[in-house]
């Protein structure tokens, strides 16, 4: 089944009442799978299950949920959902035709941020941060998250993302980047830096510098938990459709079967959307930006056995607060960073928006 005929009997569950969870993946093959979960939610222990359940924690790791629910279906298995045709979903995300304008910061006071973190950088303080702001704006109806994240699906775009809809969270991730990916004792990272024309990322030494820190940094991460480490490609760039993305592909062996949580926790936050070195530029970024990043840039996952997992990374992520959508746009910076570019890609990458309205 495809995944829109899937994220369609899920919209029907979440109208009619039920909590639940939607994973959906999608590479830049046109390669589908998704999983979800529906009912009442009830906990898991990121060790022992109840397998399978989803996974959400926050940009430090200091807050997270486990929920497994009773009711699962996946495009792995036989269990159908039936015939689904396309739902005409109420609400809708109101957006203005310049989205700068509704960002926490203006252009001027982004740059100027952008400025003291290249000193940083000049004065030896850091190598790369992540430095991100928010847009915002009302939310009359949070049911407008369901068609958002169907019509972003019509798109056909590469991602790994999906819909939390429980109640203490109501978000949805439209990420094109996988943090880790667990098969067995083989574990894997993916991190992505660098956003713009395939000739633009060719070219610019600064993206290419950039990706090789977070890489170096991710590496010696998983040296953490793992006993072998290796970069199997450093540099891929891929083709999203309106844009290209640089990433990398990190793999590592664990001695154990079963990652732990206390593992996992190890790597937050994500160093693709935090920088080097790790403690350092949180203290910074904590310094210079004026919002709670919460969940933002932390993790959202599936759990299918105590050795198969994977997580996202919370980017291009839209959430749903007190009346009020929510969806934070980041930039990695380093000492050659030219402001307004970077500011520019910010927006860039709150167009998916525009796309999905």
């Amino acid at each position: 089944m495809k995944t829109r005929e899937a994220f369609s009997f899920f919209a029907e569950k979440i109208l009619a009442g039920a909590e639940g969870v939607f994973w959906s993946e999608c590479d830049t093959k046109g390669n589908e799978s998704w999983v979800m979960g529906l009912g009442k939610p009830v906990s898991a222990n990121f060790e022992k299950g109840p397998f399978p359940f989803f996974s959400l924690t926050s940009f430090l790791g200091d807050e997270k949920y486990a929920v497994h629910f009773k009711e699962w279906y996946s495009s792995g298995n036989r269990q159908s959902v039936g015939t689904r045709h396309a739902l005409s979903l109420p609400g809708k995300i109101i957006l203005p035709k310049n989205l700068a304008s509704c960002s926490n910061e203006t252009e001027s006071s982004f740059c100027r941020k952008i400025e003291q973190v290249k000193k940083y950088s000049h004065d030896g303080e850091l190598w790369v941060l992540n430095l991100a702001h928010a847009l915002s704006g009302e939310l009359p109806d949070e049911r407008a998250l369901l068609s958002l994240f169907s019509k972003f699906l019509e798109l056909e775009k590469p991602h790994a993302g999906g819909v939390w809809w429980t109640v203490e969270q109501i978000m949805c991730s439209l990420s094109p980047e996988i943090f880790l990916r667990q098969k067995r004792k083989v574990i894997s990272t993916f991190p992505i830096k660098g956003t713009g024309t395939k000739a633009y990322l060719e070219k610019s030494e600064k993206e290419k510098a950039e990706l090789s820190m977070v890489t170096d940094l991710l590496r010696n991460d998983l040296g953490q938990i793992a006993k072998k480490v290796w970069v199997e490609r450093e540099r891929v760039l891929e083709d999203y459709g309106s844009f290209y993305q640089a990433h990398a592909e990190i793999f590592a062996e664990l001695s154990e079967l079963i990652l732990t949580w206390e593992d996992f926790k190890k790597l937050l936050p994500c160093g693709s959307i935090s920088g080097a070195p790790k403690k350092r530029v949180v203290e910074k970024i904590r310094e210079l930006e004026s919002f709670e990043r919460k969940f933002y840039t932390g993790t959202m996952g599936v759990k299918m056995s105590p050795d198969t997992f994977v997580a996202n990374i919370l980017i291009r992520t839209l959430f749903a607060e007190k009346n009020r959508w929510v969806f934070p746009v980041g930039a990695g910076l380093t000492c050659d960073s030219v402001s307004r570019a970077e500011w520019e890609e910010t927006l860039q990458k709150a167009e998916i928006l525009t796309q999905c309205i």
